[in-house]
């Protein structure tokens, strides 16, 4: 479930509170943190947990492995 429409240079992101998650477009993290938490209807935005997972289009892979 996505809360929004993706924009011209908007990156995908998907954010986590209390157990819920919710997909994200907006062009920078700070942002789709602050749209979440208006969402989510979280007294801080902070408490908010966002993580890239679309830039330009492209899906992007997060790994552990240290390089």
């Amino acid at each position: 479930m996505s809360i929004n429409e993706k924009a011209p240079g908007d990156n995908g992101y998907k954010a986590f509170f209390k157990g819920k998650s919710v997909d994200v477009y907006a062009p920078t993290s700070y942002k789709a943190q602050l749209a979440a938490a208006a969402h989510f209807k979280a007294r801080k935005s902070y408490d908010v947990s966002v993580v890239l997972c679309e830039k330009d289009g492209e899906q992007v892979t997060h790994s552990t492995a240290s390089f």
